[in-house]
C-alpha cells in the first residue's frame, strides 16, 4: 500500500525521491517504509532515530516543513549518504497523524530544482497524508490482531510442549526454539544458575549452533529484579524465576538491524515463567519418583529381599558399606515442617543418605563414611535438638551387607521406641543403648498374649492410673534393690512401715505372693508393663 502512495504522491507533485517514513521501536525510530525508485532497495535499512532529521521535526510539531532551496543547508536537516541527499535542493515533509492526533510517520518529497510549492500542493499532501494515516492504522490493527492470535498458539503449543517434556534438556530445548519462533528473533539462548549461585551455565540455545557465551554473570539476575538489565534495543532478557527464587535467564537476540519492543519483553518474561514452572513439574515428578523408589528400597531390605542391583544401584546405595538406619517420629503433635527439616540436616550431615517419609515417620539410611558410630549419634543428636520439637530418633548399629540392613531396620524401630518412651523426654537414641530394653522390645508383641505374670502387673498399673498412687514404681523398685525394705525406703524416701504396706497392698491387687514369686520373670513383666504405658512414637 506504501508503495503504491509512493507512486501516485510521485507522479501527482512532479517530484524526483518520494520517501514514506513510519514511527517505530517505541516512539525512539522513524524507520524508511517506503521510496521512490532507484531508493526502494534501502526500505528498511534507513532510519533516524528520535529528533533527527526535517521529517522528526514535522512529526513532533505535527505541522508540514518546506524548503524551497538549499535543504542540506537547514540546521535540522540530517543528511544520509545513502539517498544521496546533495541532488535535491527543495523539500516538503508532512506529518503522517493517527486519529487520536499523535504522529505515526512522515512523508518527504524532494526536488532537484528549487521549487516553491504552492499551498495546494500542501493541502494536497496533508490530505493525502491523513488517508495514509488511516490505512496505516487499519493495516496495523488487523496485522496486531493476527500476531496476537499467532502469539496466543505459539504460546498455547509450548504450554503443550512443556506438559509433555519428560526432562529437563527436552523442556529447555523446547522453551528456547518457541521462545525464538514467538518473538522472531535472531537467537535464543537459556541458562540455569548452579547449585551455589555462582555461575548462570548455558543449558539451551536455539539455534543449536550459536555464539552465546557457555556461562554468564548471575550478578544479571539481580540487576534484572531491580529493573537495572542491559538496555540494548537488540537484546531482551528475563528472569526464570519459581516464586521468589530465581532458576534461570532467557536472553534473545534480535536479527541484524532489529530491535525488541516492551510487548517483546512482555512475551519473554511469559516464556521465562512457563519454562520455570515446567523446571518446577519436573522436579516435583523426579522427586515423588524418587521417594518412592526408596520406599520400596527400603521394603525390600527389611524384609530381607536381596537387594543388590536393581533399586539399590539407581539409587546410588552400596549395600556392603557401613551404614546406619535412622528411625524418626514425633511422641506429641508437631509443628507441619519438622519432617522438611530433620530430612534436609541429615542430607547435609550425611552425604548420600537415602531418605523416606511418610504420614508421621521418617526412615533414613545414612552413609557412616569414616566417622565412627559415637562420632555419627553426636551429630544426630545436635540435629534432633535443633528442631526444636518433640521428636524421637532411634539408629540401629553399624549394617553391613543385606542380612545386616535387614536387622538394622529392626533395630532403629526399637531404639526409636526406647528413645519415646524410656526418659522424661523424647531424644536420639542408639540400639545399643538400650540395655536389656533390647530384649524387652523384641518379646514385647510375642508376650502381649496370654501371660498371668503380667497382667497381674497391668492390673496395678491400671490402679495407679486411676486413683494416683504409685504402686508399680514401689514395686520395680523392690525389685531392683533385690527385695531389701531399707534400700528402697531410702530410694523412695518413705519410711519401711509404709514400704511393708504398699507391699500388701500390692500382693491383694495382683493375688502375688512377692516372697514366693520368680523375681526375674516378675521384674520383666514390670519392664514390658512399663513400655506399655509409656508414650511412645
Amino acid at each position: 500500500m506504501l508503495g503504491a502512495v509512493v507512486r501516485l504522491l510521485s507522479e501527482a507533485s512532479a517530484v524526483h525521491a518520494c520517501f514514506v517514513y513510519l514511527v517505530e521501536d517505541d516512539g525512539e525510530r522513524l524507520v524508511l517504509r517506503a521510496a521512490s525508485e532507484p531508493y526502494a532497495h534501502l526500505v528498511g535499512r534507513i532510519a533516524l532515530e528520535r529528533g533527527e532529521g526535517i521529517a522528526w521535526w514535522a512529526a513532533e510539531r505535527r505541522e508540514p516543513v518546506l524548503i524551497r532551496d538549499e535543504a542540506l543547508a537547514d540546521p535540522r536537516f540530517k543528511y544520509v549518504p545513502e539517498l544521496a541527499e546533495e541532488r535535491f535542493q527543495s523539500l516538503v515533509s508532512v506529518p503522517i497523524l493517527a486519529r487520536a492526533g499523535g504522529p505515526i510517520g512522515a512523508i518527504t518529497l524532494h526536488t532537484e530544482a528549487p521549487r516553491e510549492f504552492a499551498a495546494p500542493d500542501v493541502e494536497f499532501l496533508v490530505s493525502s497524508a491523513s488517508l495514509v494515516a488511516g490505512a496505516i492504522e487499519n493495516a496495523r490493527l488487523y496485522a496486531e490482531t493476527r500476531q496476537r492470535v499467532s502469539q496466543l498458539e505459539l504460546l498455547n503449543a509450548l504450554a503443550e510442549t512443556i506438559a509433555r517434556a519428560a526432562t529437563a534438556e527436552e523442556l529447555l530445548d523446547a522453551v528456547a526454539a518457541a521462545t525464538r519462533e514467538l518473538l522472531d528473533a535472531d537467537a535464543c539462548a537459556l541458562y540455569l544458575l548452579d547449585p551455589a549461585g555462582t555461575r548462570l551455565a548455558l543449558a539451551a540455545t536455539s539455534p543449536a549452533t550459536t555464539d552465546a557465551p557457555a556461562a554468564l554473570d548471575p550478578a544479571l539476575l539481580t540487576r534484572l529484579a531491580a529493573g537495572r538489565a542491559s538496555r540494548e534495543p537488540g537484546l531482551a532478557r528475563a528472569a526464570i524465576r519459581a516464586g521468589d527464587a530465581a532458576r534461570g535467564l532467557l536472553e534473545l537476540r534480535a536479527r541484524p538491524g532489529g530491535r525488541f519492543r516492551a510487548e517483546d519483553a512482555d512475551l519473554a518474561r511469559t516464556a521465562a515463567s512457563q519454562a520455570a514452572l515446567g523446571l518446577e513439574k519436573l522436579e516435583l515428578i523426579e522427586r515423588l519418583t524418587e521417594r518412592n523408589a526408596i520406599a520400596d528400597l527400603f521394603e525390600e531390605l527389611a524384609a530381607g529381599r536381596g537387594a543388590r542391583g536393581g533399586r539399590a544401584a539407581r539409587l546410588g546405595l552400596d549395600v556392603d558399606a557401613p551404614h546406619v538406619v535412622l528411625a524418626a517420629a514425633p511422641t506429641r503433635p508437631c509443628p507441619p515442617g519438622w519432617d522438611d527439616r530433620l530430612e534436609a540436616a541429615l542430607v547435609r550431615l550425611a552425604p548420600g543418605a537415602l531418605v523416606e517419609r511418610r504420614a508421621e515417620q521418617l526412615r533414613a539410611l545414612l552413609p557412616l563414611g569414616a566417622r565412627d558410630e559415637a562420632a555419627l549419634l553426636a551429630a544426630v543428636r545436635s540435629t534432633r535438638a535443633e528442631l526444636g520439637a518433640p521428636v524421637a530418633v532411634g539408629l540401629s548399629s553399624p549394617c553391613r551387607g543385606e542380612e545386616a540392613l535387614r536387622a538394622g531396620f529392626d533395630e532403629a524401630a526399637h531404639a526409636l521406641v526406647g528413645a519415646g518412651a524410656l526418659g522424661a523426654e523424647p531424644t536420639a537414641l542408639a540400639h545399643g543403648e538400650l540395655g536389656p530394653y533390647r530384649y524387652l522390645l523384641r518379646l514385647g508383641s510375642d508376650a502381649a498374649g496370654r501371660d498371668p505374670l503380667r497382667d497381674a502387673v497391668s492390673r496395678l498399673a491400671r490402679y495407679d492410673a486411676e486413683r494416683s498412687t504409685s504402686l508399680l514404681p514401689t514395686l520395680a523398685e523392690y525389685l531392683a534393690r533385690r527385695g531389701s525394705i531399707t534400700a528402697t525406703s531410702q530410694a523412695l524416701f518413705v519410711h519401711a512401715n509404709t514400704l511393708r504396706q504398699r507391699l500388701r497392698r500390692i500382693e491383694e491387687l495382683t493375688g502375688l505372693s512377692l516372697a514366693d514369686q520368680d523375681w526375674l520373670a516378675l521384674e520383666i513383666a514390670v519392664r514390658l508393663v512399663a513400655l506399655d504405658r509409656r508414650p511412645a512414637p
